[in-house]
C-alpha cells in the first residue's frame, strides 16, 4: 500500500518552473488527510453549479488554493510555511493537497461565468499504521513537517478505525471559497453535496478534522459531533511552549464526525 501511494502522489506535482519555490522534498508520499479551514456562511442566492473535480482541473484547483487557502490557513499561517512573495509557494504543500484529486471525490462550486469559487478536497481514509508514518518521516521540510507530526497525532488520538471497524470512513480534507463569495453558502453547499456523493457510494462516516474555529462552526450546523479535539496550548515542543501559536479564535483543531 505504502508504494502504491508513493506512487500516486509522485504523479500530482504540479508547479511552473519559473516561480520561486521553497527549497522542499520533490517526491513525498500521499498523505491520508488535512484539516478544514473556511468560514461558515449561508445567505444569499445560488447562481452556482457543482461537479466532481476531475485530473484535468488540478492546475486551475492549485492557483485557487494559491490564492484562497494556502497562505491563511491557520497552522501554515501560524508557523509562516508559505515565504513572503507573490509567486512563493509550498510543493510539498501542494503535493499534499492534489494526492486524492484522482479518487474522483472532491468537489467544486463554479459560477455561472466559469470560475472557481469553491472546492472541497476529499479522500478515503486510511488506516493509521503504527509508529510516525513514513510521509512525516521522509519530509524534509521542517516547517511542514511540524503540520504532518500534529495531523498523525491527532489521528492516533481520535482512533476512527477503532471506533468504526469495518467501515468506510469518508475525509473532507480542504475547503477554501473564494473571498468574494464568502456569505452565500457555498462552504455549506459543498458539504452537504459531499454527504450526498458519500451516501451514494457506500461510506458510513464523514471526518472533518478542523484546525479552524470557522470550519468547526460549519461542521456543527451540518450535524457533525465531536469526536476528539486538542487545544494549541497543550501541543507542545520538547521545551514545553506550543508548537502552533495560530491567531484567534483558532483555539484547537477538532476531529468531527457523521454517522450517513
Amino acid at each position: 500500500m505504502e508504494a502504491q501511494l508513493v506512487a500516486k502522489m509522485q504523479t500530482t506535482t504540479l508547479r511552473n518552473n519559473d516561480k520561486h519555490q521553497t527549497d522542499f522534498a520533490k517526491d513525498a508520499p500521499r498523505i491520508s488527510r488535512y484539516s478544514l479551514a473556511d468560514k461558515a456562511s449561508s445567505r444569499g442566492g445560488m447562481d452556482y453549479h457543482f461537479r466532481i473535480i476531475t485530473a484535468e482541473d488540478k492546475e486551475n484547483v492549485l492557483k485557487f488554493l494559491r490564492r484562497f487557502f494556502f497562505r491563511d490557513e491557520p497552522l501554515n499561517h501560524s508557523i509562516q510555511l508559505i515565504p513572503d512573495g507573490e509567486n512563493s509557494t509550498c510543493v510539498e504543500l501542494e503535493d499534499y493537497s492534489m494526492s486524492s484529486i484522482d479518487d474522483n471525490l472532491s468537489m467544486m462550486a463554479v459560477s455561472s461565468s466559469g470560475e472557481i469559487i469553491g472546492v472541497l478536497l476529499n479522500g478515503v481514509m486510511e488506516p493509521p499504521k503504527e509508529g510516525e508514518p513514513e510521509y512525516v518521516t521522509n519530509c524534509a521540510n521542517p516547517k511542514f513537517k511540524k503540520i504532518l507530526k500534529l495531523l498523525s497525532h491527532v489521528d492516533t488520538k481520535a482512533g476512527l478505525a477503532k471506533k468504526f471497524p469495518d467501515q468506510r470512513i469518508l475525509e473532507l480534507r480542504i475547503v477554501s471559497v473564494d473571498g468574494t463569495w464568502r456569505g452565500r453558502g457555498v462552504a455549506k453547499a459543498l458539504v452537504e453535496r459531499t454527504e450526498n456523493l458519500a451516501k451514494d457510494l457506500g461510506f458510513d462516516v464523514l471526518r472533518c478534522d478542523c484546525s479552524s474555529f470557522y470550519s468547526g462552526k460549519l461542521c456543527q450546523r451540518l450535524g457533525f459531533e465531536t469526536t476528539y479535539a486538542l487545544p494549541y496550548a497543550e501541543y507542545v515542543d520538547e521545551d514545553g511552549k506550543p508548537v502552533f501559536t495560530p491567531s484567534d479564535p483558532h483555539a484547537a483543531i477538532v476531529t468531527y464526525i457523521k454517522k450517513i
